[in-house]
């Protein structure tokens, strides 16, 4: 990807009113995309809001043509929901789960994910990880072969620091002796390669898709489909079986809009976007590696997500609104509910997308070290 590629993204967008730094919370939509979304809403109260959902029949079908595209299933397979959460939440109630199910995670499990498999009674077993975090797959192997858990579901990309789990390995391993494999992939799909052939995926499309907010995507791969646990509304009695855990009230302005950010996406080239973003964060680490009273948190050097752990004492929360407040940064602060097995204390959290260059973070050094100092 060219800086002139780049340059035209940025020129897409509305102009930003802070150095935006944080698009592994809330992406920045094009103008485009808000144009599509605004538009549609105008639409519902023109013609009512069924009417104009059934007129953009075409533009829902294709998106969901390219999202199972990115993410490597059949677009029969892809359904979507309000949110990443309200994504994972469908597939715990839609697989037959059977009574004392396990599920195997590894020690960096997005803490809201913990929470949500303790709240349905799955006993956690804990993977093997190497020394940065990532998945053991000799371990994995052993596992599945001696105490096979009934299911193994992986973070993708952490959201909390520079962290890639090898899914697509995983995903042969598991195949290989029978248990399902589901990702949470809310943090790479619009960053990494998300079709690696798992039995279930889910995802958001507001983070690095920069699509608007609202909507969610979850897929399971077609084999799975008789035997999930899905009600059916006797209202759409001819739609597919696996699209009833779509909800019959949903934001479809937001899906209109994600349709145009994916499409945008697929123009790019998600390989062109890969290999920015992976060099984004580079930079990012080399210019980082060494600011006064920080340290940086290694990881797989794959994306654009870099992490700093304070070292003289310092409050991250606090740094991280000065930096909004005084500074016009937008950076976030991970504390440890985010992954409470992986993280001991708070980091400072930088997730720059493909227009951050050298001078942009330059300033957020150069604020930081003041700002720490101070």
């Amino acid at each position: 990807m060219t800086p002139d590629a780049w340059t035209r993204w940025a020129a897409a967008r509305p102009r930003q009113r802070v150095l935006h730094l944080d698009s592994a919370a809330c992406g920045r939509p094009s103008t485009a995309v808000l144009d599509a979304v605004a538009s549609h809403a105008r639409l519902e109260a023109e013609l009512g809001g069924y009417s104009a959902h059934e007129s953009v029949a075409e533009v829902l079908t294709g998106l969901r043509r390219d999202v199972a595209r990115l993410l490597g299933m059949d677009a029969q397979a892809v359904a979507f929901v309000e949110s990443g959460s309200a994504a994972r939440d469908a597939l715990l109630g839609a697989w037959p789960l059977p009574e004392n199910a396990s599920i195997a995670v590894v020690p960096s499990e997005w803490g809201p994910n913990l929470e949500a498999f303790a709240f349905r009674g799955l006993e956690l077993v804990f993977l093997p990880v190497d020394q940065t975090g990532v998945l053991a797959l000799e371990g994995l192997d052993t596992l599945l072969r001696t105490r096979p858990p009934t299911v193994v579901h992986l973070t993708q990309l952490a959201a909390h620091r520079d962290l890639t789990q090898p899914v697509a390995a995983a995903g042969a391993l598991c195949r290989a002796h029978g248990v399902p494999l589901w990702v949470d992939a809310a943090q790479a799909l619009g960053h990494l390669d998300t079709g690696t052939g798992v039995d279930a995926i889910y995802a958001t499309s507001r983070k690095w898709l920069n699509g608007p907010r609202g909507v969610g995507m979850l897929a399971i791969a077609t084999e799975h489909h008789p035997g999930l646990r899905v009600r059916r509304h006797a209202n759409s009695p001819d739609l597919p079986h696996f699209l009833h855990l779509e909800s019959h009230e949903a934001h479809i302005a937001g899906r209109v809009g994600l349709a145009m950010a994916v499409r945008e996406h697929l123009d790019l080239g998600p390989g062109a976007v890969r290999a920015r973003l992976t060099e984004v964060g580079r930079l990012s680490r080399d210019l980082l590696a060494d600011v006064d009273g920080w340290s940086l948190e290694t990881g797989t050097n794959e994306g654009a997500i870099t992490a700093l752990r304070p070292t003289w004492g310092q409050d991250v929360v606090v740094t991280r609104s000065r930096l909004l407040a005084e500074h016009a940064i937008l950076a976030t602060a991970s504390l440890p509910w985010r992954a409470p097995h992986d993280l001991s204390g708070p980091l400072l959290r930088i997730s720059p997308h493909l227009d951050t260059d050298e001078e942009s973070l330059g300033r957020f050094r150069a604020v930081l070290a003041d700002l720490t100092k101070g």
